[in-house]
């Protein structure tokens, strides 16, 4: 048995727990720079606003309906997200984070008579410790468990629902569209439908084979976890395998200095990314992109690839190199939208490697570069990027940066640099400045 644990409306969830006051109220989450809608409570879905909706297009129905507008804060969502990740912990021993506010859980070895109680009771918990309410679905694969929740939040009263393999499944996988299915995209959906494959039942019917020939290995997987054989199990190593940094402009930039300094507090963040889990990337891609729907404008994109001697996660040389692919890319004279920074192929960091030879049992060894960095030089930069890492942690994010990143100034708590926030709550879990105050 597997479930999927989702956390409801999360963004709107997360303003909720520190103010209350909220509660019941019509509220939206914007995207960067406040373009779009991307998280709404039950109160804001039941005024028709849909999901990714241009602000502007809806600032009329918010206006009278006193919808309550938040700027995204990912500071704040991450954090919550991971007090509610570590919460399952205490439940189950293993775990796969799906997603900000998604994860499955393995229910392997649990009395199946207990399992339905267990998940009431580690709702309730959750809900106590952390404030952000779930929905969870149970099913004997994670397929079934992930369409389990999608039941569980529209129709059961608890927020809890399971599905078992039995007659009470055909009937519910007659109910729910192909597209409807965790893995089955619109374009796999519409090759399904040209074999006439319409339902989640007919897919579970159809011959694997057949369904592999149509779609992939993939398909064909999702077709035994709808008949209730287990084909997908649960991914424990959360390590990301690329890490992508970018923004929107809230104006186009025209000039390569500004765009540098984009790019530069891009790989900053990137690096410190990469650093949290251990890292090293042997490379980066610099991507950027003009406005596609102006169509008076010279339209260009290009992305640029460039390979470190050796796998780093050194700051100043990322934003170095960065700068040498965006200096071969740039083109004068073009308005762009868009900067961003993906790193690539990723090995894990031990910093004593380099000083055991032969390598212990277990350990990977990184193959070393003839003409790169000596040993101490990497001793000193591993040092370096501790410290930076440390105090900006202790401190706040963006106390110790570098000057390439540029100087963002407050005038009257407008932001003369920076993306858009007018509507951003306060980091209540993560600095020390912005704690809730209680009267």
């Amino acid at each position: 048995m597997y479930a999927l644990v989702d956390c409801n409306n999360f963004y709107v969830s997360c303003e909720r727990v520190f103010n209350p006051s909220l509660s019941y109220k019509p509220i939206v989450v914007l995207s960067n720079n406040n373009g779009c809608i991307i998280a709404r409570s039950n109160e804001a879905k039941a005024l028709n606003i849909p999901m990714g909706a241009p602000l502007h297009l809806y600032k009329e129905i918010i206006k009278k309906n006193n919808v309550i507008v938040y700027s995204s804060n990912y500071t704040l969502y991450g954090d919550m997200s991971s007090r509610v990740m570590n919460s399952f912990n205490y439940f189950v021993p293993d775990v796969e984070v799906y997603s900000i506010d998604e994860a499955f859980l393995n229910l392997q070895g649990f009395d199946n008579s207990i399992i339905y109680q267990k998940m009431v009771n580690m709702r309730k918990k959750v809900y106590q410790w952390t404030g952000i309410p779930v929905s969870i679905g149970l099913g004997p694969t994670k397929t079934l468990a992930k369409l389990a929740n999608k039941i569980a939040k529209k129709y059961s009263d608890n927020g809890i629902y399971q599905i078992t393999v039995s007659d009470q499944l055909t009937k519910i996988l007659n109910d729910f569209n192909v597209e409807d299915i965790w893995g089955i995209s619109k374009g796999c959906g519409n090759r399904l439908k040209k074999v006439g494959i319409y339902t989640a039942l007919q897919l579970q019917r159809a011959n694997p084979r057949h369904i592999r020939n149509c779609l992939s290995v993939v398909g064909e997987r999702i077709v035994y976890e709808l008949r209730g054989y287990p084909n997908l199990y649960l991914e424990n190593d959360n390590v990301k395998k690329s890490i992508t940094v970018s923004r929107s402009f809230e104006n186009t930039v025209d000039d390569l200095p500004n765009l540098k300094k984009a790019l530069a507090n891009y790989i900053f963040r990137a690096a410190e990314k990469l650093r949290f889990q251990k890292g090293l990337c042997s490379g980066l891609c610099v991507f950027i992109n003009t406005n596609r729907y102006r169509k008076k404008d010279l339209q260009y994109s290009n992305k640029g690839i460039t390979i470190f001697d050796e796998p780093t996660n050194d700051t100043s040389l990322m934003i170095k190199r960065g700068f040498e692919v965006l200096q071969g890319i740039y083109r004068v004279k073009h308005n762009y939208k868009k900067i961003g920074v993906t790193l690539i192929n990723f090995t894990i960091n031990n910093k004593e490697l380099s000083l055991k030879f032969p390598t212990m049992p277990g350990e990977k060894f990184i193959q070393g570069n003839l003409f790169s960095q000596s040993l101490l030089s990497q001793k000193k930069s591993n040092k370096f990027m501790k410290i930076l890492d440390n105090i900006n942690y202790r401190m706040g994010a963006g106390t110790i940066f570098y000057g390439s990143q540029g100087i963002k100034i407050n005038l009257k708590n407008k932001k003369i640099s920076g993306p858009l926030d007018y509507y951003k709550s306060k980091s209540f879990t993560t600095n020390w400045q912005e704690l809730p105050k209680v009267n």
